[in-house]
């Protein structure tokens, strides 16, 4: 994963900081989108988002 690459064009939200804020402690869709706070433009990024923090969430708990 490219953790440069933006996820959400409205608030510059990178896949990096949606890594860094499961890795924080953040255990949800919800909880990371309140921390970062995307979505809150457009609103095309949530579907996508949602995806790529269960796929995280599921690799961080297969490590384990």
């Amino acid at each position: 994963m490219k953790r440069e690459k933006t996820a959400c064009h409205c608030k510059n939200v990178t896949y990096g900081m949606i890594e860094d804020a499961i890795k924080q402690g953040a255990k949800s869709y919800e909880e990371v989108e309140k921390q970062l706070r995307f979505g809150t433009g457009c609103g095309k990024c949530k579907e996508f988002i949602s995806f790529l923090v269960k796929d995280i969430l599921d690799e961080m708990k297969s490590m384990v």
